[in-house]
């Protein structure tokens, strides 16, 4: 081994150690908040244990002990829920779930936020119930589950319509502009973004303001309109030098940096990050001032001035050693690469590329990793919602059974006091005592006798009840493992179907004496490609159930996959009289995914687009069946939509036709798998699906995929941003 592959492979196990290891604990003591915990135990009184636990938690959360934290919070919380105190019961369920969220524990997190929203609903505090609704809304977004974390946002939005706070809906307002940001949804985000924007511009938050304006800017970047993404971050940029905040000064001049990068001003952006740095380097985050290094270094380097990207560089090699950023490091190897090589050095060039390959394998592997705790997780979150429903549904049940027993003792309540009021008016009646003490006794005995008839018919109707939702749950499992044989089969019949039309059409050109061999093999050759897409089902299936760590995303063209899955069913739709549109843009757009996989999204949309068709055409024999596949550019993202004129969609459905096992066909003919499929398919590569459609009219299915740009190592890594 030679000793730059040497120094290459220490670089990386110290990296390695530096992002899998934890923090030291603090280690200060604690005397004063320990001491009135004890003084509080010692005095038996359960309110000053539970306000001393809070305290002694508090503490621990601020200085970053959330383990200690969590243990206080949980014992006051037991407190809290024995004294029915409800503004504890909130704010230590929030405070729970906020420290299960920083612990990567999702589901536990939701639990408690759960908890915090119920005991929130039966208070008074409406500007708290949105702030629940809001985090619940940032733990669905963080594990990309976007309709439930959308529905929280709107839910928080409308709350704060409602209370006259303009401060707290703008925020909310802003929350609901960062979800479509980071969905890739840019229009919608300046939408909400400039409704806050004429809030603040009514308010004296200079610093909200100049917020907002940093926002407006980054969307019109993200959507290309560089004229007005200048125009917003000077605005933002005026504010900020009049308050002095000389970090978000720092980071507006950053992003300036990169408006006039990318439309190739080099001087301009040059002279930008220079101001940026010169505002970070004093700061305590070295991260954030090497970030500004690698951009100086970089563009130096596209400016051809070897001394300066040198300056830059050892600059960043003084910083370095106290750096814990793999992808900081990754960025400087890649820098460092390209300097050796344009100054000639090409033996330090291949160590620091040897080092950039490295440490990019061992960010793959992360990734990967990161990506399969996601799913692992959102599933954990997705089946603690479903037991949170089931128990919602199962109190509202033990609730009006409840009610209905208050009910029946009620009754019995009154007649025995007509039975009562009977007997005094017998006395009063007939004066006759010993009559009097017969009928009571009786009665007393009819009571009884209906008492105890009444709690054996409760407890038999609790025994059928309970036998009933068991034998319901071995039903519904029974079910769900038919529906998942049935999906199967239905994601295996696809290409099955392919491989038969393409044996047939074979078999029909050597009974007409026209096989030839061009078109042998071009039929072969769809015929390994269906083998093979048999193959990628398998794999796709098994990655729905549990994501496969082996193999990795590569890059591919979008014309040629969306042309491969039309020719593939291109006889097919002939033979049913379908026409097939296509209008794909000329230039070439890169994608990064599994092509197979996506070639399989668009072939499940045009199987749904002929069944949808056919279904149609049962009640229109004159209607012509019409599919079309339109493909466009919209900033750094492709727009695809998949568009037919069948029988459409329910409107009622909703989002319904992407959940597991939900279909509108016939269970012979599917079982909801496919658009499932197809949507765990899409987010994999960063992107999602949505539908519009009108019932008789027909159906358009709208992709949005992000797709590979020139420049992104320049793009602004800055936190503050």
């Amino acid at each position: 081994m030679s000793r730059s592959s040497a120094i290459s492979g220490l670089w990386v196990c110290c990296l390695v150690l530096a992002l899998l290891g934890t923090s030291l604990l603090a280690t200060e003591q604690r005397p004063a908040l320990q001491a009135r915990l004890a003084e509080a135990r010692q005095s038996g009184s359960e309110l000053r244990i539970r306000n001393a636990l809070i305290s002694l938690g508090d503490h621990y959360r601020d200085t970053s002990r959330t383990k200690a934290a969590l243990a206080s919070y949980l014992e006051a919380y037991g407190l809290a829920r024995k004294a029915r105190n409800l503004n504890d019961l909130i704010y230590l369920s929030v405070g729970i779930a906020n420290l299960k969220d920083k612990e990567g524990q999702l589901s536990d997190a939701l639990e408690y936020y759960t908890e915090a929203l119920r005991w929130a609903k039966t208070g008074k505090d409406q500007a708290q119930l949105a702030k629940i609704h809001n985090n619940i809304g940032n733990l669905y977004l963080k594990i990309g589950s976007f309709s439930r974390s959308l529905k929280h946002y709107q839910d928080a939005l409308d709350i704060k319509r409602g209370i006259n706070d303009p401060a707290e809906l703008a925020n909310a307002l802003m929350n609901l502009s960062l979800f479509y940001l980071k969905t890739g949804s840019y229009d919608r985000s300046l939408e909400y973004q400039f409704q806050a924007l004429k809030i603040r511009e009514k308010g004296d938050d200079l610093s909200a303001l100049a917020a907002v304006y940093s926002s407006i800017s980054i969307g019109y970047r993200h959507l290309k309109d560089y004229p007005k993404a200048f125009e917003y971050n000077r605005k933002a940029l005026a504010i900020q030098q009049k308050l002095n905040n000389p970090a978000k000064i720092a980071s507006l001049y950053n992003n300036l940096g990169v408006l006039y990068f990318t439309t190739g001003d080099l001087n301009q952006a040059k002279q930008a990050y220079l101001k940026s740095y010169e505002l970070k380097k004093s700061s305590e985050d070295k991260h954030s001032v090497l970030a500004s290094l690698v951009n100086l270094g970089s563009l130096s380097l596209d400016l051809k001035q070897l001394a300066e990207c040198k300056r830059w560089l050892d600059l960043a090699a003084e910083l370095e050693p106290s750096l814990q950023s793999y992808e900081i490091i990754r960025n400087l190897a890649k820098l460092r690469a390209d300097y050796y090589q344009a100054t000639g050095a090409y033996k330090d060039a291949v160590t620091q590329l040897k080092l950039y390959h490295s440490i990019s394998d061992s960010l793959s592997s992360l990734e990967k990793a990161r990506q399969l705790n996601e799913l692992e997780v959102r599933y954990e979150v997705e089946e603690k919602q479903r037991n949170i429903d089931l128990l919602t549904r199962n109190n509202l049940l033990s609730a009006r059974e409840l009610k209905n027993s208050v009910r029946m003792r009620n009754y019995l309540y009154l007649i025995l006091a007509l039975i009562l009021v009977a007997m005094l008016l017998g006395l009063w009646r007939y004066l006759s005592v010993l009559r009097l003490s017969k009928k009571l006794y009786a009665a007393q005995a009819d009571l009884n006798a209906m008492n105890r008839d009444l709690e054996k018919r409760v407890e038999t109707e609790v025994e059928i009840r309970q036998s009933q939702e068991q034998k319901a749950l071995r039903q519904s499992r029974l079910a769900l493992l038919g529906e998942l044989a049935a999906g199967i089969s239905h994601e295996l019949n696809q290409p099955m179907q392919t491989l038969s039309f393409t044996l047939e059409n074979i078999k029909s050109a050597f009974q007409d004496d026209s096989l030839d061999a061009g078109y042998l093999e071009r039929k072969l050759k769809l015929l390994f490609e269906d083998i093979t897409r048999m193959q990628n089902v398998i794999n796709h299936i098994r990655c729905f159930s549990k994501p496969q760590e082996e193999g990795e995303d590569s890059r591919f063209d979008l014309k040629p996959s969306i042309q491969n899955a039309v020719e593939m069913v291109s006889d097919q739709f002939q033979r049913l009289g379908i026409a097939l549109e296509l209008d794909l843009p000329e230039a070439d757009l890169r994608l990064r995914g599994n092509s197979f996989q996506f070639e399989q999204v668009i072939l499940n949309l045009l199987t749904n687009a002929r069944d949808a068709i056919r279904q149609q055409s049962s009640g229109q024999a004159s209607r012509r069946g019409i599919i079309s596949i339109r493909a466009a550019q919209q900033g750094d993202r492709v727009i695809i939509r998949v568009s037919d004129n069948g029988c459409g969609v329910p409107t009622e459905l909703g989002d319904q036709i992407f959940e597991i096992f939900f279909s509108t066909k016939d269970l012979e003919q599917g079982t909801g798998l496919g658009l499932a499929i197809s949507k765990s398919t899409l987010a994999r590569m960063k992107g999602g699906i949505s539908y519009t459609s009108t019932p008789g009219s027909g159906t358009e299915f709208t992709i949005d995929l992000p797709i590979i740009t020139e420049g992104e190592s320049h793009e602004d890594i800055d936190p503050g941003r």
